[in-house]
């Protein structure tokens, strides 16, 4: 566990539906795909402290905290009031999604798929080689790439999962993109992107979707709260056979 913590300022105290609110303005809840579990999880509170986190892990302390904002839902019952802000985030204006194409430096054109609002295309005109030294921006450990080419004109960006569907694939194919970013590469995409000669670049889905939660405790705190982000990092630890 990375354990880089974000601190914000101290703030005031408002009511949890006053908060439900104006979280719900940001990232409207009719925005979330079908099924996904978002919303708040508690009693009525005073809400003065928050933790974000992309996912909630029973080693992080969350004591002097009212709530917690997770990004992905709970896999466990957190022990305190919790708000799930999930595909909702991913798709609203200034979400996720947006969030990690201004960290790549990139201008957003169009919805990757306009019916649900999922994803970005973006105007690249560079090379392949200056949007890899990009991604450092994202903190990414590694870049898994298929089909590498070297002039890029039209980019999609996908925070998280986005390499592991492949309608979306097929989806950038379609619009004419030359690259797709994202994370959750599997095998069966990376197949489809090959054969498709479009080029797939899989930075990680926690490195692609922490630009979002860094814009999203910047949104909590703007609501006059004290909000703090700790970076989860990645559930597993990698190692390397000799």
């Amino acid at each position: 566990m990375r354990s880089e913590v974000i601190v914000g300022e101290d703030g005031d105290k408002i009511r949890i539906g006053s908060f439900v609110e104006m979280m719900d303005g940001v990232a409207p809840s009719e925005l979330a795909l079908p099924g996904d579990r978002i919303g708040y999880h508690g009693p009525e509170i005073e809400v003065e402290a928050v933790l974000v986190l992309m996912d909630y892990l029973e080693d992080v302390p969350v004591d002097g905290y009212d709530l917690l904002v997770l990004h992905h839902p709970p896999e466990v019952e957190p022990p305190i009031p919790y708000m799930t802000v999930h595909s909702n985030w991913d798709v609203a204006d200034g979400g996720a999604c947006d969030a990690l194409a201004d960290t790549l430096g990139l201008d957003v054109e169009s919805f990757l798929d306009p019916e649900t609002g999922l994803g970005r295309i973006c105007h690249g005109d560079l090379s392949l080689e200056e949007l890899i030294e990009r991604t450092r921006a994202l903190n990414s450990d590694t870049l898994r790439i298929v089909n590498p080419r070297e002039h890029v004109d039209r980019v999609a960006v996908v925070s998280g999962f986005g390499l592991s569907d492949k309608s979306l694939l097929m989806r950038a194919w379609s619009e004419g993109v030359q690259v797709y970013l994202s994370g959750d590469l599997t095998h069966g995409p990376a197949i489809l992107g090959r054969n498709m000669d479009l080029t797939l670049i899989d930075a990680g889905h926690h490195a692609t979707e922490m630009p979002g939660l860094h814009r999203l405790r910047e949104v909590i705190e703007d609501f006059g709260v004290r909000a703090e982000l700790w970076d989860t990092g990645t559930p597993w630890s990698e190692y390397r056979l000799v």
